[in-house]
């Protein structure tokens, strides 16, 4: 895990950078004590402190940093906003913390920020509690402790609350996930529903990026005021003109940039002084270093950016209409968000939705992504009531980590869809899997799964009924039912008696029109039965004709293929079938000490590291509840466990029945795992029913002390287990062990924005 600096973003969406104390803050640090209140360094010290105090003070804090010892100050652009340390209480896994933020700077989150990262390094030697003595009367730091999580317990004691707070406890870790969630619904707002937007580089000649990005937003009908700037201040239109920026009569909420590249860094900076704190860059990018560049510039103003290479961002909100862009085509509005780096494929996707009546809630073009992630497009959509599912297109993972916390939890609230990629490691299509997403073969079949998704309830089962004049219509892979055919001349009333009779989860509903019995006829009839039927969710396709997009006032959707139609609905019962399923929570095994495996990983570590000696292999193993016993069983299922460390997910642990490399029955899963994952893991393996439920529950117990292991040392390059499985239970009978320096992967628990090593 890197330590470097980190930009985060604090409770109100604005950028703090997070970083360890130097001795070179020794003035910017005594600045912020002097500047603090009476009564803001009462509630630190307990007392009034002297001016020999706070000098210190401000000793202590820049000292040297090591296992004992540790610093963190967050800054707003050169301003020092507010610092916190850790002293390692003795030789054990406890440190004591401490915290002080700038007076005009309480209650934006940054208190509670800087502990998360504090707490993040102090894990990383061996602090699993950080504890501290608060002030009864000090609400605000109270509050920062729970805050940290509901693993916060304070007692009171001697006049003070004694607070200690678990470092990694998995309800710290949902409390740090919600915070993300504010934080970040702040920091993208402006996107989707800004008061004012300004165009810089809309000049006068139709045709140009900036010129046709106004006329977007003149013609989709944008609530807000819209400005814009090109060198000679002249209109486009009803909008008025401004040779600068620095001009406009107003602060301005959004930005977006159409200008050459050589002018973009000049254009952020007078939107900022403008007031701006987002930006979408439509103009293409010029490689790594530019996009680095583009980055650290944004950050220094304060000013999130999409792009560069953007296509734009869509809100079909009738409250916003929102084309900030260079879409030809609006969707109609509705439920579907879309993220995609791509302008092909966010062209392709809205021309669908508008052929089709898939409504489009919003739709965020990504390009180059220098700064704006799809994290952050999934938290913003998690709380976003106008979105009922989540179409995702990304071509890399900034934190992957984190994606797949994220990703799963929002699939328990919304689905997630996103095409196969037939180039994808295992490892991509384990996290999709694990996280509930919806996966089709290509866009056509997501559009089609969407609109099912997104205007149809779940589906309570497989069952489905299919009511057809169009001959014995076969129901398709993972779905059962049975087909009640009526003639095909049979009239609009006996067409929609049947389809009211129909038996199942799902309703799919086969029309061939004829000269004797019109389709549209027979479509009008079918609507009054589906409205009906509101908790059932239905289908039609028409055969040999024209039809309309969607049946009856709920708007159910019309396809042109049978084929089609079943391949919607059965995802839909895939994605009813997962969310069914608890999601369970990560699982702290008993017997396991982090400290002892530590040690033995550390002098690993000073002797190189690489594959370890049997004694070695056998202390960290111990220190986790799992004991080498040396000796096979006589009958016994012969498996394989372990976990290795991958440079783009982090921790996975894996069960097989052969060695990894070799082809054979395998299953893998992303730590944390779940009691629940453990057990799918076990019950997916072809030779589960060979196992008795006292052996599967201890394998199951085996993975989730492998998935502790192997998230609490990423210096766990691989740990390959050899497995008996017997009628008493299992036996680890051999191990080997590899151990390396980790990477500089972000930490997926930490709250931090994209930074340029990242690019």
């Amino acid at each position: 895990m890197s330590t470097g600096p980190a930009d985060a973003l604090a409770a109100d969406g604005r950028i703090v950078s997070i970083r360890p104390v130097t001795a070179r803050d020794r003035r910017a640090i005594a600045a912020l004590y002097e500047r603090a209140s009476p009564e803001n360094l009462r509630l630190r010290f307990f007392t009034w402190p002297t001016p020999a105090t706070l000098a210190a003070e401000v000793d202590r804090l820049c000292r040297p940093q090591s296992g004992r010892f540790l610093a963190m100050l967050a800054c707003e652009g050169d301003e020092v906003v507010g610092v916190a340390s850790c002293d390692r209480t003795g030789d054990g896994p406890r440190g004591e913390f401490a915290v002080l933020v700038a007076d005009r700077h309480h209650g934006r989150g940054i208190g509670t920020l800087l502990l998360e990262h504090l707490a993040a390094r102090a894990r990383r030697h061996g602090i699993t509690a950080m504890t501290g003595e608060v002030l009864p009367g000090n609400t605000g730091m109270l509050k920062v402790a729970r805050d940290l999580g509901p693993g916060c317990r304070p007692a009171f004691g001697e006049g003070v609350m004694d607070v200690v707070v678990d470092i990694g406890d998995d309800r710290t870790r949902s409390a740090i996930d919600h915070r993300d969630r504010v934080a970040g619904h702040a920091s993208l707002r402006a996107f989707f529903t800004p008061a004012s937007v300004a165009v810089a580089g809309a000049g006068r000649r139709p045709g140009g990026a900036g010129h046709e990005t106004v006329r977007a937003l003149q013609e989709y009908g944008f609530a807000g005021r819209v400005y814009a700037v090109n060198r000679s201040g002249a209109p486009i239109g009803a909008t008025p003109g401004y040779r600068s920026l620095r001009d406009l009569p107003e602060p301005i909420e959004l930005l977006v940039v159409a200008v050459p590249g050589d002018d973009v860094a000049d254009v952020l900076r007078d939107g900022a002084a403008a007031g701006a704190h987002a930006a979408i860059v439509l103009t293409p990018g010029s490689g790594r270093a530019a996009r680095t560049d583009l980055l650290t510039l944004a950050r220094s103003l304060g000013i999130r950016v999409i792009g560069p290479g953007s296509l734009g961002v869509l809100n079909t909100a009738p409250a916003t209409r929102l084309n900030a862009g260079l879409f030809p085509v609006t969707p109609p509005a509705g439920g579907l968000a879309v993220a995609t780096q791509s302008g092909a494929v966010a062209l392709a996707l809205i021309e669908n939705a508008a052929r089709t009546g898939c409504g489009i809630s919003s739709v965020v073009t990504l390009g180059e992504k220098a700064d704006v992630t799809g994290n952050e497009l999934i938290n913003y959509w998690y709380d976003d009531p106008a979105t009922r599912a989540v179409a995702l297109h990304l071509e890399s993972f900034a934190n992957p980590g984190r994606f797949a916390r994220l990703v799963r939890t929002l699939s328990y609230r919304k689905p997630v869809l996103a095409v196969r990629d037939p180039r994808s490691p295992a490892t991509v299509d384990a996290l999709f899997a694990q996280a509930g997403v919806v996966r089709t073969d290509n866009w056509a079949d997501l559009m089609d799964a969407a609109r099912m998704l997104t205007g149809q309830p779940l589906p309570a089962g497989r069952r489905l009924a299919v009511v057809s004049n169009a001959g014995d219509v076969v129901a398709g892979p993972g779905l059962t039912g049975r087909t009640v055919e009526v003639e095909a001349t049979a009239s609009a009333a006996r067409f929609a008696a049947a389809a009211a009779d129909a038996e199942g989860d799902m309703l799919l509903l086969v029309v061939a029109g004829t000269r004797v019995s019109p389709a549209v006829k027979i479509l009008d009839a079918l609507g009054v039965v589906a409205d009906r039927r509101p908790q059932l969710p239905v289908a039609a396709v028409v055969i040999g004709g024209e039809g309309p997009a969607q049946l009856g006032n709920r708007g159910a959707p019309v396809y042109d293929l049978p084929e089609r139609a079943m391949r919607a609905l059965a995802h839909a019962a895939d994605y009813a079938e997962w969310r069914r399923t608890p999601a369970g929570s990560p699982v702290e095994p008993g017997d396991v000490d982090p400290h002892r495996a530590r040690t033995a990983i550390a002098t690993a570590l000073a002797r190189g590291g690489g594959r370890q000696p049997a004694g070695r292999t056998a202390a960290v193993l111990a220190a986790y509840g799992i004991r080498l016993t040396w000796e096979p069983a006589g009958s016994a299922v012969h498996l394989v466990a372990g976990a290795v460390h991958d440079p783009l997910l982090g921790a996975l642990v894996l069960l097989g029945d052969g060695p990894a490399q070799v082809p054979g029955d395998w299953t893998l899963g992303l730590a944390p795992l779940s009691e629940l994952d453990a057990g799918r893991m076990c019950r997916s393996l072809r030779r589960a029913p060979q196992l008795n439920l006292t052996t599967g529950a201890a394998l199951a117990d085996l993975l989730l002390r492998l998935s502790r292991l192997a998230g609490d040392h990423p210096e766990i390059a691989g740990v390959d287990l050899d497995v008996q499985a017997g009628a008493d239970g299992v036996r680890v009978v051999d191990a080997d062990l590899r151990i390396a320096a980790p990477g500089a992967e972000p930490d997926p628990a930490l709250r931090r924005l994209r930074g340029p090593e990242t690019l």
